[in-house]
């Protein structure tokens, strides 16, 4: 059986997806606009004409199409809805898939009439859509036609990976009266947010109260953060990170007390479910996807987006209760074991190219 990827080969959401199905005997081909390696997996690179952005993709639908007659395969999927969803549309294959990722339709679509177009164009031409969260799933149907559904399948974590051990629960202990350490581990864009953290990390010192962050990733925001730092006179407390590869993630979550998720745009929120699988509470932004994945008050603090005094302090109440923390990390690994554990995940992702693969028999 064969499968061909629409789809960004470097991002992890991609690779995970691509290597569980390359892992379980498919033959997976992955048709990407930016170049990476696969293990297991073929991937075929789209280049040339990078100097006009996305317009590229149009151009290179009639390559796009002719790769895909060439190969074959018994299913299309393509991850994410107005680029790779709308040159799967533009292929005319099927049995196809289209999963919608986040920005993809809680913002392009809004953009322009031509975005709005290419949304509906898109979903149009799906043999099936999947989303990676209710609240997405919802925001999704608007654009879908009518009596076609929308599949929920959540990306997932891997409870194995995402292991804190033991050491977590003596480590809360022993925190008791240092230092506390709030985290994130994100592209440091503007959506993300991380500007109203530093500012509210700013208020809780002036409540006298110990916290420290620690900002794992890189993106365009991080030298305007780094000056905000120094702003705010924070310099000393902030820790930049840098980029982090997805298997050194759990590492450096083990180093927080608290997880942070201001985001202003958020589809889905998987850093969250990590972080909660992590046995860490998380405090983010009540918007999008994000109530998907978080129970407020039971496995973290909810607060509205950009609101600084709200999100300074939910802060200062979980860095002040130890205990607090520690109920509500044990409770955010016991909601991602029951709701999101990547194997119940990906299964639901294999019963749909059966149903997908069957049809077209």
């Amino acid at each position: 059986m064969r499968v061909v990827y629409l789809a960004d080969a470097p991002y992890i959401h991609t690779q995970r997806w691509v290597r569980h199905f390359a892992d379980l005997g498919w033959d997976a081909h992955v048709i990407s606009f930016r170049p990476a390696e696969i293990p297991g997996v073929t991937v075929h690179h789209i280049d040339g004409l990078e100097s006009i952005g996305k317009a590229r993709y149009v151009v290179h639908a009639r390559r796009v199409r002719s790769l895909i007659e060439r190969l074959q395969p018994d299913l299309l999927h393509a991850l994410h809805l107005t680029s790779y969803g709308f040159l799967a549309g533009l292929s005319g294959f099927q049995p196809s898939i289209v999963s919608v990722w986040g920005t993809d339709v809680l913002e392009a679509p809004y953009l322009t009439p031509l975005h709005r177009w290419i949304t509906k164009h898109a979903l149009a031409r799906a043999g099936a859509i999947t989303a990676t969260g209710k609240r997405l799933a919802e925001a999704t149907r608007p654009f879908v036609p009518p009596g076609k559904p929308v599949h929920v399948v959540p990306y997932g974590i891997d409870l194995e990976m995402f292991d804190p051990g033991e050491s977590k629960e003596q480590r809360t202990k022993d925190k008791q009266g240092t230092t506390v350490v709030v985290g994130a581990v994100s592209r440091l864009s503007p959506e993300k947010g991380f500007e109203y953290l530093l500012r509210a990390v700013a208020a809780l010192w002036e409540r006298r109260i110990d916290i420290s962050v620690i900002l794992g990733g890189d993106g365009p925001s991080r030298a305007d953060l780094e000056r905000l730092a120094d702003e705010l006179r924070l310099r000393e407390q902030v820790e930049f990170a840098g980029e982090l590869a997805h298997e050194d993630v759990p590492a450096t979550l083990a180093r927080f007390d608290i997880f942070a998720m201001p985001s202003t745009w958020e589809g889905f929120g998987v850093s969250a479910l990590e972080a909660s699988a992590m046995r860490l509470p998380v405090v983010a932004s009540n918007i999008h996807g994000i109530p998907d994945v978080i129970v407020h008050g039971e496995t973290g603090l909810l607060v509205p987006a950009g609101d600084v005094p709200a999100l300074t302090d939910a802060l200062g109440m979980l860095a002040a209760d130890p205990e607090l923390r520690h109920r509500m990390g044990v409770a955010g690994r016991a909601f991602v074991r029951r709701e999101y554990r990547w194997q119940d995940n990906a299964r639901l992702m294999e019963d749909l190219y059966a149903e997908m693969v069957a049809k077209r028999r």
